[in-house]
């Protein structure tokens, strides 16, 4: 097919969306709409007040060893390229890729403890919604850009942990509203907005999929613009600059560009819980969506601008798939589509800003930072129960559970495995779910390898009981959470 014929081809395809469509919003304006701007405000500051004061940001054990790597990086000031933390793989090789989130979060930590910490990511998902509201309410009437952001909040709130995959949702949805604003105005996006990699490429693997995304629009571009040799040399330019940017601006190098890749074929994913498959009932919210968006490609598909429909199926894929690649298709797949439901609005402008939204986030984080913050204990975080294990205990080789070792990090006690399951291995990982399930052959064989003196455990690890009866154990203290066992000889 000849340039000229793909360049025909690509009109066609925009000319019979106009057409579909109309010249005119073809969703009818409603009596909210007169408050769009308040609301478009409104909303993404009262998500973030959820998440601000919820208890769910601590319900994961590797927010634990994230602020361990950050107060390990500040204290040595350099980032670790081998294990710092464990008794089980001392040296070996660690790519600690989220280092730059780690130190926001040490910060955070130090202005006001758990508080500190939800105050940053409470900003953190502020802008997000922020730049997800402003998206809806320039394409859909006031009604249906609530309900989409809602949608997505919905989506993404499952996710909503003290960890540097929510900082980097600022990063993906602003990344993403660049390449789709470039696109609608049929340039290239601004070089400036290369250097978002540099943070972006310190803070999170998520990265990798930011050079995905502008690969994709920037062969849309050629597509659609042939012949534009200027245009073209734009988005090479740009492409190359966020390159670098990722590549030399970051302590690992452009190796650090196969890390995602590497992580993503582990074995290991199956056994941990936000590699899961999405499934029914658990990501209801997600199928609805998907189904919806499944009705709209089946209307449409003709008229779609066929990269942006393969990208809303690898999302879709990718997100059933893996659970943890919901909160992609919730940010990625709103933005995409949002243009496609209504494309005569992208000539209208945004509605008028409020000019109290960022003093209210502002305000919101203040007296988030003032209210003290009541950590709610777990069977991940039995810190009351490790706090009457002696330091002469403490300082020797422990048995854990795979989601208690980030606290132990934190503690700065010397776990058996953490949430790191990157640096120990498919083999390792494994054996330590056995482990856990009430492998006591492989639990005596590690107990030698190991000097292992002590365990703490969920109340329903397979282990648990079979250890109570083990010659040698006794238990030292239990409580609602979790049980410490020492060993007697």
């Amino acid at each position: 097919m000849t340039s000229a014929a793909v360049k025909g081809w690509w009109q066609r395809t925009r000319s019979a969306t106009t057409a579909e469509n109309g010249p005119a919003d073809h969703f009818a304006p409603d009596g909210l709409d007169a408050h769009a701007a308040t609301l478009q405000a409104a909303l993404p500051l009262a998500l973030a007040a959820l998440i601000a004061f919820a208890g769910q940001l601590f319900l994961d054990g590797d927010t634990g060893w994230h602020l361990g790597a950050g107060k390990w990086i500040i204290a040595n000031g350099v980032v670790p390229t081998t294990d710092p933390f464990s008794h089980t793989m001392p040296g070996k090789a660690w790519t600690a890729h989220e280092w730059l989130a780690e130190v926001l979060m040490v910060g955070a930590d130090w202005l006001a403890g758990w508080g500190g910490l939800a105050a940053l990511f409470a900003l953190s998902a502020a802008t997000t919604f922020w730049l997800l509201a402003r998206e809806a309410f320039r394409f859909l009437p006031a009604r249906w850009a609530v309900a989409a952001v809602g949608v997505a909040a919905g989506v993404l709130f499952p996710f909503v942990l003290a960890r540097p995959h929510m900082l980097a949702w600022t990063l993906l949805a602003a990344w993403t509203v660049i390449m789709l604003r470039a696109r609608e105005q049929r340039s290239a996006p601004p070089l400036a907005a290369a250097l978002l990699m540099v943070v972006w490429a310190n803070l999170h693997a998520s990265y990798i999929f930011g050079f995905g995304l502008a690969g994709l629009f920037a062969l849309e571009s050629l597509i659609e613009n042939p012949r534009d040799r200027r245009l073209l040399g734009r988005w090479v330019v740009f492409g190359l600059a966020a390159m670098a940017a990722a590549a030399f601006v970051t302590p690992f190098g452009p190796s650090d560009f196969l890390y995602p890749f590497q992580v993503s074929g582990m074995k290991a994913l199956a056994v941990i819980g936000e590699w899961r498959r999405s499934t029914l009932p658990t990501d209801a919210l997600f199928y609805t969506c998907l189904a919806g968006l499944l009705v709209l490609i089946a209307k449409r598909w003709r008229t779609m601008p066929p990269l942006r429909l393969l990208l809303l199926v690898g999302l879709s894929v990718m997100a059933i798939m893996h659970a943890r690649h919901q909160m992609l298709f919730a940010i990625v797949g709103l933005l995409v589509v949002l243009p496609m439901l209504n494309p005569a609005a992208a000539e209208r402008p945004s509605p008028q800003r409020v000019a109290w939204f960022w003093p209210a986030v502002a305000l919101l984080i203040a007296v988030r930072l003032a209210i003290p913050y009541e950590f709610k204990e777990h069977s991940s975080y039995p810190l009351t129960l490790l706090a009457k294990v002696p330091d002469e205990i403490r300082r020797q080789p422990v048995y854990n559970e795979y989601s208690q070792g980030g606290p132990l990090v934190m503690l700065g006690i010397r776990p058996y495995i953490d949430g790191r399951a990157d640096m120990y291995g498919d083999d390792f990982t494994f054996r330590s779910r056995d482990i856990n399930r009430g492998d006591m052959v492989k639990f005596r064989e590690d107990v030698a390898r190991y000097g292992i003196r002590w365990a703490v455990l969920e109340h329903d690890d397979g282990l648990l009981p079979k250890l109570k009866r083990e010659p040698g154990w006794r238990v030292f203290a239990a409580d609602k959470h979790a049980t410490v066992l020492v060993r007697t000889n």
